[in-house]
């Protein structure tokens, strides 16, 4: 999606179960679609990810993408800023790591 907001998390921990990051944005009755690399739903070691509210507009979704595995470099985008911010910054309180506007620069 070329009207994404972008951030990046580099050298993350454990990441929560893909379905507390939706727990996070819309609450835990939330009806949300999700797509990822989830070996079970509690797998703390995905690296990719999707969750798009199934009620809301279209701005009311967020997309994890892997971009390096050495060093592990995520990138979350949505088309809503603040969804962009709020799950990078759930992301780095949960897994740690260091959230940057731009990708670090790989070897």
């Amino acid at each position: 999606m070329h009207d994404d907001f972008f951030l990046y998390l580099e050298s993350p921990g454990d990441r929560p179960a893909y379905y507390k990051i939706a727990d996070f944005l819309w609450g835990k009755a939330a009806n949300i679609d999700s797509d990822g690399d989830s070996s079970h739903p509690d797998d703390t070691q995905w690296t990719e990810v999707s969750l798009i509210l199934r009620s809301g507009n279209k701005q009311d979704q967020v997309h994890v993408d892997l971009v390096s595995v050495t060093p592990l470099v995520l990138k979350i985008r949505s088309p809503d800023s603040e969804i962009t911010k709020r799950v990078a910054a759930y992301l780095q309180e949960v897994a740690g790591g260091v959230v940057s506007q731009q990708p670090p620069k790989l070897a």
